[in-house]
């Protein structure tokens, strides 16, 4: 091997080793965001609180979004500047809201995170249409309705947009279709608005948390008893309900609901990361959030979709009738 070729290998590896050790060093300088005014909604609990508590920390302005008058007074305790009360689904309220977000920002707002949300988990079967509908509302319309009143105020200051989804945003499981579905469309309006506020150097981020200690989760697989309920009074003679019976409702609930408390984990990690969007210099375009976003869902994502398939049937566990026999 001649000296100059040596020499190029030695470069090459000094440069990738270089690149390595400037990229994570990159992503941890930090803006200064002191007197910089943020809004984050669904603040009433979980990781919403936490962000607002990180970001008071770091001397910012916070608005806070809140669906519950406890939730606000709890957010103003904290050192909010602003904390409305307000279903985000009506829109008459949120554009008052908005009216007091200009107001309070002097139209210049640096960021604004879409942590809202609902989980109505159940099988597509027994599932009501009005579920999806709730679902789409808050997770999806409210996320549009509301950046599109901010927009202005956002490339004021060339702001960021924090958009929380989930991992169930890249990968959807059985027994969660409203919520997945929701979040998927989620997934692709932030990618359009990306692009379109890269014009005017405003920056979005996505952040996919997977299960954590958060109020939603925690009551998650106890909430399919409620469709189920809804399904049996609108259809309480469906072949649905032979198939997707009330035993099987009971044990579904109580073994998932005991696994789940095994895998949750603290939401420091999605609170963590949103702040990172929201005052790096540099943010990511998206954050999976928690052990399982980087291990697990991260592996479904990329793996066969007839991979992914196969073990997401395993996971309708226990399983329902799978046979309804003539006459029953």
């Amino acid at each position: 091997m001649s000296e100059m070729t040596q020499l190029t290998g030695i470069l090459l590896a000094a440069g990738v080793v270089a690149w390595l050790v400037w990229q994570p060093l990159k992503r941890r300088a930090m803006l200064d965001i002191s007197g910089r005014w943020f809004l984050v909604t669904g603040c009433d609990s979980g990781i919403g609180t936490g962000v607002v508590e990180k970001l008071i920390e770091a001397g910012a302005f916070v608005i806070a979004f809140n669906f519950t008058e406890a939730g606000a007074k709890a957010s103003l305790e904290a050192g909010a500047k602003l904390a409305p009360c307000l279903d985000i689904t009506d829109e008459d309220a949120l554009r008052k809201a908005c009216d007091q977000v200009e107001q309070a920002c002097g139209g210049r707002l640096s960021g604004v995170v879409h942590n809202a949300g609902i989980a109505q988990p159940g099988f597509i079967e027994f599932l009501p249409i009005g579920k999806f509908r709730q679902s789409m509302e808050l997770n999806l319309f409210a996320i549009i309705n509301l950046t599109q009143m901010l927009i202005p105020h956002l490339r004021a200051a060339r702001g960021r947009v924090v958009v929380v989804t989930s991992v169930d945003g890249i990968v959807s499981l059985p027994g969660n279709a409203p919520y997945d579905a929701s979040k998927f469309a989620a997934e692709g309006y932030a990618d359009a608005l990306r692009a379109e506020l890269a014009l005017w150097n405003v920056g979005v981020s996505v952040i996919n948390p997977s299960t954590l200690r958060t109020p939603l989760v925690e009551r998650f697989f106890e909430s399919v008893r409620e469709p189920w309920e809804e399904m049996g009074r609108l259809d309480p003679d469906g072949e649905w309900k032979k198939l997707w019976t009330r035993e099987w409702l009971d044990e579904y609930v109580e073994k998932r609901s005991a696994g789940l408390a095994s895998i949750a984990q603290d939401p420091i990690c999605a609170i963590d990361d949103i702040f990172h969007a929201l005052a790096a210099k540099r943010p990511r375009l998206r954050y999976l959030s928690g052990k399982l976003a980087k291990t697990l869902f991260y592996a479904l994502w990329i793996m066969p979709e007839s991979w992914s398939s196969a073990f997401k049937k395993l996971l309708i566990n226990p399983k329902p009738n799978v046979v309804v026999r003539d006459g029953e």
